[in-house]
């Protein structure tokens, strides 16, 4: 168990960590920081330097863009023992800020829980959020073993299962099942047709563009940091694509079919 909690950032992500935190007894004192809050409900606010010389553990929940600007106002004030850690859902360029603004980067360890939703704030914050789903957690390798085992022993206790990857292991993972998919979904939907049409909509669209109802500042940063990655991941797509539109315009029931049933195939392999 941790002994002082801060959690920088009580959105939805930040504020279930404080909530799942309190609900599975896996810090004994609870803190917010979040300036665009006047109140927490029961969850204490306090200043960003106080937080850093309060806490045993950190972690942090901000936008991805405004992490240096965090990191740098948290480095001077940091505890010779605090310990921190993220949900952000880019790991390599969170490893290098790390680097360059802590004087011990050795004691910040990455994570990314797969979990959320397009709703936003404090307000949507669910203590199970993470009960059940994966969290990775991505050492950069200079920590020491007993770190990286506390970083992932917090986790654990939000309900959390969690896996180890390096960083950029982890930014190829997420490329491929989060952060394509989300391009995916952005696009067909500025695609759609206009009201009059879309009232007659199925539960199949709504199922489809849920991930589309994203905060589109928020994944302008997370599909910019991971780039490369996701390019080659839309390549495929785009391969996979013009597979079936090919199929389509020959007329060719055999290849569509087959691709259609290679795709019901992977499909089910989701647990």
């Amino acid at each position: 168990m941790i002994g002082r909690l801060a959690v920088v950032g009580l959105g939805l992500l930040g504020g279930s960590v404080a909530l799942a935190a309190r609900k599975h007894g896996a810090a004994a004192e609870i803190r917010g920081v979040d300036p665009y809050l006047e109140s927490a409900g029961d969850i204490p606010l306090i200043e960003l330097a106080e937080a850093a010389r309060w806490a045993d553990l950190v972690v942090l929940a901000v936008p991805v863009d405004a992490m240096e600007g965090v990191l740098t106002g948290l480095a001077p004030h940091l505890g010779p023992e605090t310990l921190l850690t993220d949900v952000a859902s880019v790991k390599g360029p969170m490893a290098e800020l790390a680097r360059r603004c802590l004087s011990h980067p050795e004691r910040c360890v990455g994570a990314h829980p797969m979990a959320g939703g397009h709703a936003s704030g404090l307000g949507a914050a669910r203590a199970d959020l993470f009960e059940g789903r994966t969290c990775f957690v991505t050492p950069a390798g200079t920590e020491s073993p007993s770190v990286v085992d506390r970083i992932e022993q917090f986790w654990q206790c939000l309900g959390a299962l969690t896996v180890r990857r390096t960083p950029e292991d982890h930014d190829a993972i997420t490329a491929a099942l989060s952060h394509a998919p989300h391009v995916i979904a952005f696009a067909f939907a500025r695609g759609l047709p206009g009201e009059e049409v879309l009232a007659w909509a199925g539960p199949g669209l709504h199922d489809f563009i849920r991930i589309a109802r994203g905060n589109p500042k928020l994944w302008c940063e997370i599909l910019l940091m991971n780039r490369e990655r996701v390019a080659e991941e839309m390549a495929r797509f785009q391969s996979s694509l013009k597979g079936i539109l090919g199929a389509l315009e020959r007329g060719d029931r055999v290849a569509l079919e087959q691709a259609l049933e290679e795709a019901r195939e992977r499909s089910e392999k989701l647990p």
